[in-house]
């Protein structure tokens, strides 16, 4: 059988041509309202889900509270638990994939979100969505025992029955906790790149650039979209001490530098051994104008006759140089 292909052809780089487009709409209100419809989207498809969830949760719950011969019908038609959790996870997969799209046009960068990361409006979402099917939830034949109409031989609920009764306030709630806490996180992660951004500002006014040496780097992880790495770099300061900073970061496998290679670094030159922040670049090529910010759990850094590492923690990446 005669196997054909399809070839196109182009002067210009893909992924330069969709970097110059992407880049027309940072700042702009049309990305900003298209982020905000895409979350509010996804926040519903996320609803569907844990409505269709809790229908689901409903039918065992029932089942297990009340007796064999007693009435095991729900509220929440078959129909739609059937169709509401496939249609709801793959509407949540593609607003989410758009959202992050959006989002990420806005803001002019792929390593972190304006306003809310994915996660907040799917839990919102969920836990809405749960919590409106528990207010369709079948009430029990009896509250406390398992009514048997047929033998009139009753059984008081165990462990299990209570708490699948009462799951129409704790899995609400549940799920109500993981999405505070998801903006939680999120309010505490903005102040660590507020603060991080102030640090960086500094030392690109008062600070010294320079090139660090990468001693210690492992290889990148193919086929993933982030990995773990700890990495050993090594710089001179203003008077020409050596000095060694060990840090680890979770980053794109594309990110991490070849043992031997420079990468720049900034520092406070009157206080190179201060422990409040380096500004270390860890990207090559078109990301070459964003820095990362280290924040040091250290011993003093060492003079160049004595090695002391610093382990070094990163916060929160991607503060622009500018």
């Amino acid at each position: 059988m005669r196997q054909r292909y399809a070839f196109g052809v182009s002067l210009i780089d893909p992924q330069e041509a969709e970097a110059r487009k992407n880049a027309t709409f940072v700042g702009k209100p049309s990305a900003l309202f298209a982020t905000l419809v895409l979350g509010v989207f996804l926040m519903l498809a996320a609803g569907v889900i844990g409505f269709a969830f809790g229908g689901v949760f409903d039918q065992f719950r029932v089942m297990n509270i009340n007796s064999v011969f007693g009435n095991w019908d729900t509220t929440i038609p078959v129909a739609v638990r059937g169709w509401g959790l496939p249609l709801g996870i793959i509407a949540s997969i593609i607003a989410a994939g758009q959202y992050g799209k959006w989002n990420h046009r806005y803001t002019g960068r792929t390593n972190y979100y304006a306003l809310l990361g994915p996660a907040t409006p799917i839990l919102i979402g969920l836990a809405l969505g749960t919590w409106f099917s528990t207010m369709l939830w079948t009430q029990p034949d009896a509250v406390g025992v398992a009514v048997d109409p047929t033998f009139s031989s009753d059984e008081p609920w165990g462990i299990g029955e209570w708490i699948f009764y009462s799951a129409q306030w704790w899995l609400p709630g549940l799920l109500s906790l993981f999405a505070l806490m998801s903006l939680w996180g999120r309010f505490i992660t903005q102040k660590h790149r507020q603060r991080n951004a102030g640090v960086v500002s500094t030392l690109l006014r008062a600070g010294t650039l320079t090139e660090s040496e990468v001693l210690k780097a492992p290889l990148p992880v193919p086929n993933t979209s982030r990995m773990a790495a700890s990495f050993t770099v090594k710089f001179q300061d203003s008077n020409s001490d050596d000095r060694w900073i060990t840090c680890s970061a979770i980053l794109p496998p594309s990110d991490v530098p070849a043992v031997g290679g420079l990468r720049p670094l900034l520092y406070d030159t009157q206080h190179p051994g201060d422990t409040k922040g380096f500004s270390f670049l860890l990207a090559a090529g078109p990301q070459s104008e964003i820095f990362m910010l280290w924040r040091p759990h250290i011993e003093l850094l060492a003079k160049t006759s004595v090695i002391a590492h610093t382990k070094a923690r990163l916060h929160t990446p991607a503060i622009v140089a500018g």
